[in-house]
């Protein structure tokens, strides 16, 4: 599940394979509509949620509310049944498994950027001008651009979050702690640093 920026994206897998999925863009009602989606994937394919047996979220960066979204609805799962949280970064999400620099609105002229290769990030997730998001590109010549791009003047490409999400979920542990969970705020550690 995402919920962290434009997309709501919710994917039911079993055995390594996608039953079924949701994604769309624009909502900005992903709070509301979050978990009727997720209880109609899983209606219509004859389960429960007690079925479910892991969740893989995304952990932001991303919309202040948005990253708690799908965060509280991991936890409250957790709470209730024994099922395996999992997350990833919402950069790496739009990014999957391909050489990509990834962008999400940060808003203020801003974005949060990072880039990878086959899911693994080649630099620290960051805020930063869309001059130098931009400047990435020339760093990094032979990857795509993924994401909000239309914020940099490029034409977006469509993201298939939820097979991304499911991809890189492979190659990372079950949180230990799921109540101590917190979504990645880039913003407010930016903040501090300028205070300091």
């Amino acid at each position: 599940m995402d919920t962290s920026n434009q997309y709501l994206s919710v994917g039911l897998f079993k055995d390594g394979k996608m039953l079924d999925a949701y994604q769309k863009i624009g909502t900005k009602r992903q709070s509301e509509d979050a978990i009727p989606v997720l209880h109609s994937l899983i209606e219509r394919h004859d389960l429960s949620l007690r079925s479910v047996d892991e969740m893989i979220i995304t952990k932001g960066p991303g919309s202040y509310t948005g990253v708690r979204v799908a965060m509280t609805i991991a936890k409250t799962l957790a709470a209730i049944a024994p099922v395996k949280i999992k997350t990833v970064s919402s950069l790496a999400a739009y990014a999957g498994n391909k050489k990509a620099i990834s962008i999400i609105d940060a808003r203020s002229k801003k974005v949060f950027a990072c880039v990878y290769d086959q899911g693994k990030p080649l630099m620290e997730e960051m805020m930063c001008t869309y001059e130098e998001a931009l400047a990435l590109k020339q760093q990094y010549p032979d990857f795509s651009f993924v994401g909000q791009t239309s914020l940099l003047g490029v034409d977006p490409e469509e993201a298939d979050l939820c097979n991304n999400i499911y991809q890189l979920s492979l190659n990372v542990e079950a949180e230990e702690y799921v109540d101590a969970l917190t979504p990645t705020y880039i913003k407010n550690v930016e903040a501090k640093k300028a205070c300091i």
